[in-house]
């Protein structure tokens, strides 16, 4: 009786560092950073809170409380990666350390306050401070919160790049302010004026929470130019010259994929979608939080995305997260497992079904059966546990979730769907259990009649899908924040420095990876840092490294060809133009990304010609460096210098449509039936670009043209599928 009674009173320093070790199973929760700060820091805070309400000495308890856990995350740092202790440590003070602190608090006050009733005047305080950040992310565009006992939640699932900012630095002095006098002054003389100065102290920052980057109300006032189409949407654009000038290609383009979407659902949101696009990534983690991830809050009827480029099926997948909410029973407009967790394959999987990604002309049933004959798919199975769906890298899982929510919509119907993003058991809905149905769309995406491959795109695939996930990375964030901060330096043309970061990195990588077993894409990244920084010689080294690399850990093809083409940037840059040019001409022949088949035939094309040398070195090449008066200012006296060739004129005239839609296009029609005989690759992207643009500007449309690139397949079918789509859509909106 006696033990079990120890046991209970012990159990909140008992607690933390068994969940400390229990996230030492995961290479990126267990590491000393953001994610187990994130897991620790609302257990050490609730746990600080129980101890400071027992009889007991507690400073000596609470130092235990708060050096148990990290003890046991550097203790297990021996096996598992951790390239920034330090870092980790700033993380786990400011979590876990301050959470303990606002437990305490919490306690001290209910011990103040009502002395009889301490534990619940205790609880019901910290459970109610939940209050606003919840009101904050439910129903604010903001992705990120703030709270006393958890500390900072970034929102995003897969940023790779948290870092400790400003923001979260004054939120905790805050919580550091406010309990201070609750916990050093416990005398309860002092109760109503120290309950007075809190409440005061708390009102004055709170109402300054938008100054401090706590909460941000301002995202409307920064995007200031709106585009309205009554009863479907709103779209708040970044208020620039070349957006004002397009901003009916970005409402033509929205309207489309908006019809799209309430034809496949069968009916539209009962209120307008609120569309924010931002100028960049920067931007949008500013106003809202997310970096690199667009996303919706469907609830809100909102999507978040860095302006797509147009005709990005993307948009549609985060618009297919607010259609899809009235599917949903919960009141977020997402199913939930248990009533709490978001179920990500059904949410994540919808989405991709609805959108159905073309890339490199495979769908993703095509993209799903080259997965599986590489070995690399994740069971379905699998997927729809409770944490199979997130265990997974995000491009395996998304692309066979939405294979098989597209199959059994097609199979089964719509309905059965929506049933299942309602909440109901996949079993009961479809009267089989997963398993059986499971082995159905597998017998389907495996069928080489219905789902055709080549070689190449077999090759693409395990390029595609071999790369490691977010939680599946050593040093994952470390990784994300050293590049983003590398990235920063080299576009202010900071080279010497971006190459010390990235050196940095890989040192601290390499002590948790065999050698030559790091991301080689990590080692390209810092040889383009060296060319930009002039020591040609070292960049051409650390690439022949990768290059040489043998047996298991030899390149992927593919990844082996990146590096080929940036060592013959180098020759070339050297003036061994010959070397260089071969280099080029062989990969052309080899089943790379249509982006990297088109920057080579451009620098094959230029390579010769002195009046391009300039763009050739600045926008092109390997160590290209930051151009003053920007892209745009290159590509134009690059045209003017070469007045009759068509590859400038057209890559010139593709920026021109963002300022100057109509002169662009009539540029991109003169030169494309030249394009379409020499320069294959840029052709193709030209041809979308002239497709897009003519299906919503029936005054630009040039029927021979557009018949001829049909006729050529210059554009993939899908594309020229949507084409005829959007066209009929524009004729419907003349008719009516």
């Amino acid at each position: 009786m006696k033990l079990l009674q120890r046991l209970h009173t012990d159990l909140p320093l008992l607690l933390p560092p068994l969940v400390a070790a229990v996230l030492l199973a995961s290479p990126t929760w267990g590491a000393l950073d953001y994610h187990a700060s994130l897991a620790l820091a609302p257990v050490v805070g609730v746990c600080a809170l129980v101890l400071a309400l027992q009889p007991r000495p507690l400073l000596r308890r609470w130092l235990l409380l708060v050096t148990a856990p990290v003890a046991v995350l550097l203790l297990g740092s021996v096996f598992v990666p951790n390239c920034n202790r330090l870092y980790g440590l700033k993380f786990y003070a400011l979590g876990p350390v301050c959470s303990a602190w606002v437990g305490v608090g919490w306690a001290r006050l209910g011990q103040l306050v009502l002395p009889a009733h301490a534990r619940k005047v205790a609880w019901a305080g910290a459970l109610l401070s939940a209050l606003p950040p919840a009101w904050h992310f439910l129903t604010m565009p903001q992705v990120f919160a703030y709270h006393g006992l958890v500390g900072y939640i970034a929102g995003a699932l897969y940023e790779d790049a948290v870092a400790i900012q400003a923001p979260y630095l004054t939120w905790r002095l805050f919580d550091l302010l406010l309990w201070l006098p609750v916990i050093v002054l416990p005398q309860r003389r002092w109760t109503w004026p120290l309950a007075a100065a809190q409440g005061a102290l708390a009102l004055t920052l709170l109402l300054a929470a938008d100054t401090l980057g706590w909460r941000i109300s301002s995202i409307r006032q920064t995007l200031t130019r709106d585009v309205t189409v009554a009863d479907q949407f709103a779209l708040h654009l970044p208020n620039t010259p070349a957006i004002a000038a397009n901003q009916d290609l970005w409402r033509n383009d929205v309207a489309f994929r908006y019809t799209e979407l309430a034809r496949a659902f069968g009916t539209q949101p009962p209120r307008p979608i609120e569309l924010y696009f931002y100028a960049g990534a920067g931007q949008k983690q500013r106003l809202m939080g997310a970096n690199r991830v667009d996303m919706a809050k469907p609830w809100l009827g909102q999507v978040h995305m860095v302006l797509p480029e147009f005709g990005s099926t993307t948009l549609t997948h985060e618009l297919a997260h607010v259609f899809a909410a009235q599917w949903a029973r919960s009141s977020l407009g997402i199913p939930l497992r248990y009533g709490v967790i978001p179920d990500a394959v059904a949410i994540e999987g919808l989405a991709v079904a609805m959108e159905w990604p073309i890339r490199a002309n495979l769908d993703p049933h095509q993209w799903t059966r080259a997965m599986r004959q590489a070995k690399l798919a994740p069971r379905v199975e699998q997927l729809w546990s409770l944490t199979g769906f997130l265990g997974q890298q995000s491009d395996r899982a998304y692309t066979v979730a939405g294979s098989f929510l597209r199959w059994l919509g097609e199979t089964r119907g719509w309905p059965v769907v929506r049933r299942v993003y309602a909440g109901e058991p996949l079993e009961v809905v479809t009267g089989q259990p997963l398993a059986a149905l499971a082995a159905q769309w597998a017998e389907f995406v495996d069928d080489p009649q219905l789902h055709p491959l080549t070689d190449d795109d077999l090759a693409r695939a395990r390029w595609r899908f071999a790369r490691q996930g977010l939680f599946e990375k050593p040093c994952a964030l470390e990784t994300g924040r050293a590049c983003q901060k590398a990235d920063g330096l080299a576009a202010r043309d900071k080279p010497a420095r971006a190459v010390a970061v990235r050196r940095k990195l890989l040192a601290a990588i390499d002590k948790w990876v065999l050698q030559d077993q790091d991301d080689p894409e990590l080692h390209v990244e810092l040889a383009d840092d060296l060319a930009q920084a002039g020591l040609l010689a070292q960049a051409d080294a650390e690439l022949a490294a990768l290059a040489a690399r043998q047996g298991p850990q030899a390149l992927h093809p593919l990844l082996r060809a990146a590096v080929d083409a940036a060592r013959a940037d180098l020759l070339w840059r050297q003036g061994q133009l010959a070397q260089a040019e071969a280099t080029w001409r062989r990969l052309l022949g080899l089943p790379l990304a249509e982006g990297m088949l088109r920057t080579l035939e451009v620098k094959l094309h230029f390579a010769r010609l002195p009046q391009a040398r300039e763009a050739l070195t600045q926008l092109w090449l390997t160590g290209a460096q930051p151009v003053p008066g920007g892209a745009d200012a290159v590509l134009e006296r690059l045209a003017q210098a070469l007045p009759a060739d068509p590859l400038a004129q057209s890559q010139w005239a593709r920026r021109l449509l963002a300022m100057d839609s109509a002169r662009g296009l009539h540029i991109l029609n003169e030169v494309l039936p030249q394009l379409l005989a020499n320069s294959p690759y840029t052709a193709r992207e030209t041809a979308r670009q002239v497709l897009w643009r003519h299906a919503v500007d029936a005054a630009a449309k040039d029927v021979p043209l557009l018949t001829r690139l049909v006729a050529e397949s210059a554009v993939p079918p899908s594309l020229v599928a949507e084409w005829r789509r959007r066209e009929q859509r524009l004729t419907e909106i003349r008719a009516n």
